[in-house]
Protein backbone atom coordinates (compact mmCIF):
# COMPACT_ATOMS: atom_id res chain seq x y z
CA UNK A 1 0.00 0.00 0.00
CA UNK A 2 2.47 2.79 1.16
CA UNK A 3 4.39 1.84 -2.44
CA UNK A 4 1.31 2.48 -4.60
CA UNK A 5 0.87 5.74 -2.45
CA UNK A 6 4.51 6.97 -2.94
CA UNK A 7 3.88 6.05 -6.86
CA UNK A 8 0.50 8.42 -6.94
CA UNK A 9 2.52 10.90 -4.75
CA UNK A 10 4.58 10.80 -8.09
CA UNK A 11 1.93 11.34 -10.80
CA UNK A 12 0.33 13.83 -8.56
CA UNK A 13 3.32 16.44 -7.27
CA UNK A 14 2.32 19.41 -9.19
CA UNK A 15 -1.27 18.70 -8.34
CA UNK A 16 -3.13 22.04 -7.18
CA UNK A 17 -6.37 20.20 -6.03
CA UNK A 18 -5.16 18.42 -2.76
CA UNK A 19 -4.89 15.06 -4.23
CA UNK A 20 -0.98 14.83 -3.23
CA UNK A 21 -1.96 15.87 0.50
CA UNK A 22 -4.67 13.64 0.72
CA UNK A 23 -1.96 10.87 -0.57
CA UNK A 24 0.69 12.07 1.58
CA UNK A 25 -2.03 12.07 4.40
CA UNK A 26 -2.37 8.39 3.74
CA UNK A 27 0.60 7.09 3.63
CA UNK A 28 1.36 8.54 7.22
CA UNK A 29 -1.43 6.77 8.27
CA UNK A 30 0.26 3.93 6.71
CA UNK A 31 3.79 4.48 8.47
CA UNK A 32 1.68 4.47 11.98
CA UNK A 33 -0.59 1.54 11.47
CA UNK A 34 2.51 -0.43 10.09
CA UNK A 35 4.10 0.62 13.06
CA UNK A 36 1.64 0.07 15.34
CA UNK A 37 1.38 -3.36 13.75
CA UNK A 38 5.30 -4.12 14.08
CA UNK A 39 4.56 -3.28 17.76
CA UNK A 40 2.08 -5.53 18.77
CA UNK A 41 3.52 -8.44 17.35
CA UNK A 42 6.68 -7.59 19.45
CA UNK A 43 3.91 -7.74 22.29
CA UNK A 44 2.45 -11.07 21.26
CA UNK A 45 5.46 -13.17 20.73
CA UNK A 46 6.74 -13.13 24.44
CA UNK A 47 9.10 -16.06 24.48
CA UNK A 48 7.91 -18.59 27.35
CA UNK A 49 9.87 -17.67 30.61
CA UNK A 50 13.04 -20.16 31.78
CA UNK A 51 12.47 -19.39 35.07
CA UNK A 52 15.87 -19.87 37.42
CA UNK A 53 16.55 -19.37 41.10
CA UNK A 54 17.38 -15.92 41.18
CA UNK A 55 19.23 -13.61 43.72
CA UNK A 56 16.91 -10.54 43.30
CA UNK A 57 19.78 -8.60 44.98
CA UNK A 58 22.15 -9.63 42.83
CA UNK A 59 20.02 -8.84 39.36
CA UNK A 60 19.86 -5.40 40.99
CA UNK A 61 23.09 -4.67 41.32
CA UNK A 62 24.06 -6.56 38.32
CA UNK A 63 21.47 -4.57 36.34
CA UNK A 64 21.81 -0.78 38.46
CA UNK A 65 23.53 0.80 35.99
CA UNK A 66 21.66 0.30 33.31
CA UNK A 67 18.73 1.00 34.47
CA UNK A 68 20.63 4.33 35.85
CA UNK A 69 21.03 5.02 32.18
CA UNK A 70 17.51 4.45 31.20
CA UNK A 71 15.84 6.86 33.63
CA UNK A 72 18.09 9.57 32.75
CA UNK A 73 18.28 8.79 28.73
CA UNK A 74 14.27 8.18 29.21
CA UNK A 75 13.55 11.86 29.14
CA UNK A 76 17.37 13.68 29.79
CA UNK A 77 16.01 15.29 32.93
CA UNK A 78 18.09 15.20 36.38
CA UNK A 79 17.35 11.77 38.05
CA UNK A 80 18.26 10.02 41.58
CA UNK A 81 17.95 6.48 40.61
CA UNK A 82 18.43 4.49 44.34
CA UNK A 83 19.34 1.23 44.86
CA UNK A 84 18.07 -0.31 48.58
CA UNK A 85 18.92 -4.08 48.38
CA UNK A 86 17.36 -6.53 51.08
CA UNK A 87 19.71 -6.57 54.36
CA UNK A 88 19.24 -10.60 53.45
CA UNK A 89 19.73 -12.76 50.30
CA UNK A 90 16.65 -12.95 48.23
CA UNK A 91 15.69 -15.82 46.14
CA UNK A 92 12.74 -16.09 43.46
CA UNK A 93 12.28 -18.12 40.10
CA UNK A 94 13.19 -15.52 37.58
CA UNK A 95 13.67 -15.49 33.94
CA UNK A 96 16.67 -12.85 33.91
CA UNK A 97 16.58 -11.24 30.22
CA UNK A 98 12.35 -11.19 30.55
CA UNK A 99 12.93 -8.93 34.06
CA UNK A 100 14.99 -6.55 32.57
CA UNK A 101 12.66 -5.91 29.93
CA UNK A 102 10.00 -4.98 32.50
CA UNK A 103 12.25 -3.10 34.90
CA UNK A 104 13.41 -1.18 32.00
CA UNK A 105 9.84 -0.26 31.44
CA UNK A 106 8.84 0.56 35.03
CA UNK A 107 11.96 2.79 35.15
CA UNK A 108 11.00 4.40 32.06
CA UNK A 109 7.57 5.27 33.14
CA UNK A 110 8.32 6.41 36.52
CA UNK A 111 11.60 8.76 34.50
CA UNK A 112 8.53 9.62 32.34
CA UNK A 113 6.09 10.92 35.38
CA UNK A 114 8.70 12.83 37.31
CA UNK A 115 9.16 16.33 36.40
CA UNK A 116 12.86 17.37 37.37
CA UNK A 117 14.92 16.68 40.14
CA UNK A 118 13.40 13.49 40.54
CA UNK A 119 13.87 10.08 42.57
CA UNK A 120 13.62 6.52 41.87
CA UNK A 121 14.03 3.94 44.41
CA UNK A 122 14.38 0.12 43.67
CA UNK A 123 14.15 -2.31 46.99
CA UNK A 124 14.28 -5.91 47.28
CA UNK A 125 12.44 -7.61 50.53
CA UNK A 126 11.38 -10.66 51.61
CA UNK A 127 9.23 -12.29 51.05
CA UNK A 128 10.42 -12.44 47.28
CA UNK A 129 9.43 -8.81 46.48
CA UNK A 130 10.92 -5.75 44.21
CA UNK A 131 9.54 -2.64 44.65
CA UNK A 132 9.89 0.51 42.72
CA UNK A 133 9.13 3.91 44.09
CA UNK A 134 9.05 7.50 42.37
CA UNK A 135 7.73 10.72 43.29
CA UNK A 136 6.49 11.53 39.63
CA UNK A 137 2.95 13.34 39.36
CA UNK A 138 0.76 10.00 40.59
CA UNK A 139 -1.51 8.12 39.30
CA UNK A 140 -5.56 9.07 39.67
CA UNK A 141 -7.74 6.15 41.19
CA UNK A 142 -9.72 6.31 37.59
CA UNK A 143 -6.35 5.46 35.54
CA UNK A 144 -5.42 3.33 38.36
CA UNK A 145 -7.95 0.87 37.20
CA UNK A 146 -7.47 0.91 33.65
CA UNK A 147 -3.82 0.83 33.36
CA UNK A 148 -3.17 -2.67 32.24
CA UNK A 149 -6.04 -2.86 29.60
CA UNK A 150 -5.36 -2.67 26.49
CA UNK A 151 -4.25 0.00 24.30
CA UNK A 152 -4.39 2.00 27.12
CA UNK A 153 -1.77 4.73 27.82
CA UNK A 154 -1.98 8.23 29.10
CA UNK A 155 1.35 9.55 27.25
CA UNK A 156 -0.05 11.29 24.17
CA UNK A 157 1.78 9.15 21.59
CA UNK A 158 1.79 5.99 23.66
CA UNK A 159 0.31 2.71 21.94
CA UNK A 160 -0.67 0.85 25.38
CA UNK A 161 1.62 -2.16 24.98
CA UNK A 162 4.46 -1.55 27.32
CA UNK A 163 2.12 -2.51 30.63
CA UNK A 164 1.05 -4.82 29.02
CA UNK A 165 4.31 -6.49 27.99
CA UNK A 166 4.82 -5.95 31.50
CA UNK A 167 1.52 -8.09 32.71
CA UNK A 168 1.89 -10.96 30.94
CA UNK A 169 6.08 -11.39 31.64
CA UNK A 170 5.12 -11.07 35.28
CA UNK A 171 1.83 -13.45 34.95
CA UNK A 172 4.40 -16.03 33.57
CA UNK A 173 6.48 -15.31 36.57
CA UNK A 174 3.26 -16.60 38.22
CA UNK A 175 3.73 -13.05 40.71
CA UNK A 176 1.54 -10.58 41.87
CA UNK A 177 1.28 -6.97 41.27
CA UNK A 178 -0.19 -3.53 41.75
CA UNK A 179 0.90 -0.29 40.43
CA UNK A 180 -0.36 2.57 42.39
CA UNK A 181 -0.22 6.20 44.10
CA UNK A 182 -0.52 6.15 48.00
CA UNK A 183 -1.20 8.78 49.97
CA UNK A 184 1.78 10.61 50.54
CA UNK A 185 1.80 11.07 46.88
CA UNK A 186 4.38 8.45 46.31
CA UNK A 187 3.94 6.07 43.21
CA UNK A 188 4.90 2.70 44.04
CA UNK A 189 4.98 -0.38 41.00
CA UNK A 190 5.10 -3.49 43.69
CA UNK A 191 5.97 -7.25 42.44
CA UNK A 192 5.82 -10.13 44.53
CA UNK A 193 7.07 -13.41 43.00
CA UNK A 194 5.79 -16.80 44.29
Amino acid sequence: IHSALETLMLLHSDDTDGIAELIGSCSERCDALSGFITAYADVVKIPEARLLKTNLNELMQQRFTFLESVARSATGKSLHLTLNPSEKEVFAPVDAILMEQVLVNIIKNAAESIGTDGEIIIRTHSPATIEITDNGKGISKETEAKLFSPFFSTKPNGQGIGLIFIREVLMRHGCTFSLRTYADGLTKFQIVFP
